[in-house]
């Protein structure tokens, strides 16, 4: 059984190709076609925004949370570099040299992160205190290993080294400064409650009545 198909009528074809001639040429498929568009553009931009909002507020928690590893340890060791300086003052043996390393801080220094969005004042003060940090454990590594002919040598050598500790320290607090205030303006900063305020207290209590250990050659007999 065969089929047969008609052809087009031309007057047909031109029926159609002016209907969708006048369609496109028409104020309401203007005001869809533009009102589509701008829907669309409008959908991507929004979506672009939301996503670099996003992008941006995970980047400054994360900057936020690698400040405050810095400052958990500085915090730290403030009190111990002020204990260390105190018993070198009155003639007790000097702090370890684990108090230098300071890893937290020392990792600030080589985050992308913290280049991006930490201001150069708290990098300069960042710098600056592992650079001290530095020259502060070889001043104490070759104190060690000195042997010093009399007890005005020794007190002569506490001295400068008590001075140096306390250089240390008051870099500390700038450095401390800064970083609060970068955690002020994230709003992570956090008030020490009583708990915090007692522990410090009982620690630095126990730091300032306890008695250091000799260090090896020192008042032990060898």
């Amino acid at each position: 059984m065969t089929l047969a198909l008609n052809p087009p009528n031309s007057q047909d074809v031109c029926t159609v190709l002016h209907g969708v001639v006048s369609f496109l040429g028409s104020r309401d498929f203007a005001i869809n076609f533009l009102a589509n568009l701008g829907g669309a553009m409008a959908g991507v931009l929004l979506a672009f925004w939301i996503e670099r909002f996003r992008t941006r507020r995970d980047a400054q928690i994360l900057y936020g949370r690698v400040l405050r590893t810095s400052r958990s340890e500085l915090a730290y060791l403030k009190p111990m570099f002020d204990y260390g300086r105190d018993a070198l003052r009155t003639g007790k043996t000097s702090g370890n040299l684990d108090l230098f390393r300071a890893p937290a801080s020392r990792a600030l220094l080589i985050s992308p992160l913290v280049h991006d969005h930490a201001p150069y004042s708290l990098i300069m003060a960042l710098t600056i205190l592992c650079h001290y940090f530095d020259g502060c454990e070889n001043l104490f590594r070759e104190e060690r290993q000195l042997k010093l002919p009399d007890g005005a040598a020794r007190a002569l050598l506490d001295k400068t080294l008590a001075d140096e500790l306390d250089k240390a320290s008051n870099i500390i607090t700038i450095a401390l400064e800064q970083i609060d205030s970068q955690l002020n303006l994230l709003g992570l900063q956090k008030t020490p409650d009583a708990a915090t305020q007692e522990v410090s207290r009982r620690l630095d209590e126990i730091l300032r009545t306890s008695q250091p250990v000799p260090i090896k050659g020192e008042g032990i007999g060898t």
